[in-house]
């Protein structure tokens, strides 16, 4: 095996395709290959439109309107709260070291 193009920490990996090693290289697509290339990319955009569109997207308002259950405030204070012991926690930290 030739591993003239590996580093000595990589693991071997395929050939070297890059430039004139490519098979492809000094080729071109035919205008018949062109065009079926571009009709499949537009079929796969269309498709995904059509799955984007059927998908239900809310606001955010609409959501916390529909779940009244949820404590808004609650929740955001127990992110501060969560924020602020961690930057005390960093402070005495800095403090001992």
């Amino acid at each position: 095996m030739d591993n003239t193009n590996v580093d000595q920490n990589q693991t071997p990996t395929r050939p070297d395709r890059r430039g004139s090693n490519n098979p492809f290289f000094g080729h071109r697509h035919t205008s018949q290959s062109r065009e079926k290339m571009s009709q499949a990319a537009t079929l796969r955009n269309q498709e995904y439109k059509k799955w984007k569109d059927s998908q239900d997207h809310i606001t955010m308002d609409e959501f916390l309107s529909n779940n009244p259950q949820l404590d808004i405030k609650g929740y955001i204070q127990s992110l501060v709260k969560e924020d602020l012991l961690r930057k005390i926690i960093r402070e005495e930290i800095q403090k001992i070291l």
